[in-house]
């Protein structure tokens, strides 16, 4: 099972709070390291959004109420987040994409399962940009649409790519081109969760990947997207 949860800086307590009550030394630390305070308001809603979301697979989990300040949020040498607790063992991998005063974050109860997930705000790009990062079978399906229709295709083949290497612990050092993926489209509410299909170039990848499954959806003005292997 995939838990998730989406939130805003809205959500968030007031700041000086938050980091009084929240946040343990280390990641005090890391927050004092961000230069802008851009980068610092959307780190400080990805952490919050992973707590809350961490306290609750914990508690689902084994009915425990761990305080904020006692999930601890890091990333290791590839960037890639975790979570540490002085008072819970529970096994778990997390995924965390924030932007635009938001964060989506994504657990499952196994310990390094490849996880990505991924938000992306619905904006117009132009055709250059599919024609660069874009697989031939991904340009053709948008081509299909047009529109706003096609800013949120756009949007969600984008977002899926970059769940997908964040799942294989790649982000962007690849060329998005060894990635295909292809949302569901046609008709329905696009505010519910639908699968898209991955097509991987092991050939343009340094190694061998898993067996990985997507979904994707809209949430208001942004695409939400997650990857994960196949149990």
């Amino acid at each position: 099972m995939i838990y998730w949860l989406t939130q805003t800086q809205a959500e968030m307590p007031e700041t000086e709070r938050y980091l009084a009550d929240y946040l343990g030394e280390a990641e005090r630390e890391k927050l004092a390291s961000l230069r802008t305070e851009k980068r610092r308001q959307d780190w400080l809603v990805g952490r919050w959004t992973a707590k809350r979301l961490l306290q609750r697979v914990i508690w689902e989990a084994s009915k425990m109420t761990v305080p904020l300040n006692l999930i601890a949020i890091g990333n290791d040498s590839d960037g890639v987040p975790f979570y540490q607790s002085p008072v819970s063992n529970l096994q778990c991998s997390i995924s965390i994409s924030h932007g635009h005063g938001r964060a989506f974050v994504a657990a499952v109860i196994k310990l390094d399962w490849p996880l990505g997930a991924d938000m992306e705000l619905v904006a117009p790009r132009p055709d250059g940009f599919v024609e660069d990062y874009f697989t031939e079978a991904e340009a053709g399906l948008v081509r299909q649409a047009n529109g706003e229709g096609r800013d949120r295709l756009v949007t969600a083949v984008w977002s899926a790519k970059e769940a997908v290497l964040k799942a294989l612990h790649l982000g962007l050092s690849v060329d998005t081109r060894a990635v295909s993926c292809l949302p569901e489209t046609g008709d329905g509410d696009t505010a519910v969760w639908r699968p898209f299909i991955i097509h991987l170039d092991e050939k343009r990848l340094p190694r061998p990947a898993p067996d990985l499954a997507g979904w994707w959806r809209s949430d208001e003005n942004f695409v939400l997207t997650l990857a994960a292997q196949n149990p």
